[in-house]
């Protein structure tokens, strides 16, 4: 059980900010003709599985509740859809922080303009043809009559970033290895980390208040000898100002992941004031300290783009089902809805 919780625990891992989504702007989506910018700015679609199409960074799950169409308003089947595509994809607007994402699409608008299918058929016999591997976040970065130049990257967290330009008449290309700014950043920032902290960071909602410590989703902290409290904005704040249900970010220098519980030792917690919504915070608050779960813990927690809701998922220690609970909060009924998800 311990195991099985740990590995629900990454696997739930969320953010509310989009990963490679690439909504395109809604007033060029449904036109049955477009432009060459307006091609620029549609998605790709680099996969197609069995009930899903990986696009950017991110598989978007579709099923009978997405919407289907073809830009000139006929039905869009699922069969349809080809690696090369232009579509323009809604989500949800929450992506599971796997790799590749997970997502799931609201709905799917496939170009079929003129101008878009000749796109496509070059993109996808660059897809068929390329031999770099397996690839994602595809992007048009500039388009002419003649031309399309493309970024993209190798499928692998960091990996290699890719340009190749495709010749529109003869569909033959030529790729080059080019920097990867994103990874080096991304490890600029790991150093910068790891200096700081020997282990990491992470953020989530604090579910228990300890003399010496708190928990903070499915981990304990007890305090560092110089351990420090703060907001977002730089302000000092006391361990009295931290309540059941803030949302904050907490830096370690110890983790012990042994049991389903971690262990560790807690260096700087920052109250992230930005996400800190009293409503919510109290309904949290209400779950933990309530009667209806004996033994809660918060796995992970996401709300939409236009904060509308916010959902939390809740695991019970003390449930031999295993199953876990996501729990959503609608902001404007102040109204929120259980559902018990079989595992």
């Amino acid at each position: 059980m311990q195991q099985f919780f740990k590995n629900i625990f990454v696997l739930f891992l969320v953010v509310s900010l989009l990963v490679g989504c690439g909504v395109t702007d809604p007033d060029i989506a449904g036109k049955s003709q477009v432009t060459l910018d307006d091609i620029s700015e549609f998605n790709i679609i680099e996969m197609v599985n069995e009930d899903s199409v990986l696009i950017g960074s991110t598989y978007y799950k579709i099923d009978k509740n997405t919407e289907m169409l073809k830009a000139d308003n006929q039905d869009l089947l699922f069969k349809e859809l080809q690696p090369g595509d232009l579509v323009r994809l809604e989500d949800e607007g929450y992506i599971l922080e796997s790799f590749p994402g997970q997502g799931f699409a609201t709905s799917v608008v496939l170009q079929n303009d003129a101008e878009s299918i000749k796109v496509s058929d070059s993109l996808k016999y660059f897809f068929e043809e390329q031999d770099t591997g397996d690839i994602l976040s595809t992007s048009i970065q500039e388009l002419t009559d003649q031309s399309i130049l493309i970024h993209f990257f190798e499928r692998e967290i960091h990996g290699k970033k890719y340009e190749a330009i495709i010749d529109r008449t003869t569909n033959e290309f030529s790729i080059k290895e080019i920097v990867n700014e994103e990874a080096l950043e991304q490890e600029r920032l790991n150093k910068e980390m790891a200096a700081a902290h020997p282990e990491g960071s992470t953020a989530g909602h604090i579910t228990e208040i300890y003399d010496d410590g708190f928990r903070v989703n499915m981990a304990d902290y007890k305090f560092a000898d110089d351990v420090k409290f703060m907001n977002d904005l730089g302000e000092e704040l006391t361990k009295d100002q931290f309540l059941i249900g803030s949302f904050v970010s907490v830096n370690y220098d110890k983790m012990d992941s042994q049991s389903t519980i971690s262990q560790g030792v807690l260096s700087e917690l920052t109250l992230i004031t930005k996400e800190e919504n009293p409503e919510v915070r109290k309904w949290i608050e209400s779950i933990i300290e309530g009667n209806y779960y004996k033994d809660p813990v918060i796995m992970a927690s996401y709300t939409d783009q236009d904060f509308t809701y916010y959902s939390i998922r809740i695991a019970d220690l003390k449930d031999d089902t295993w199953d876990t609970f996501e729990l959503k909060y609608d902001i404007q009924s102040k109204t929120h809805t259980t559902t018990r998800v079989k595992n």
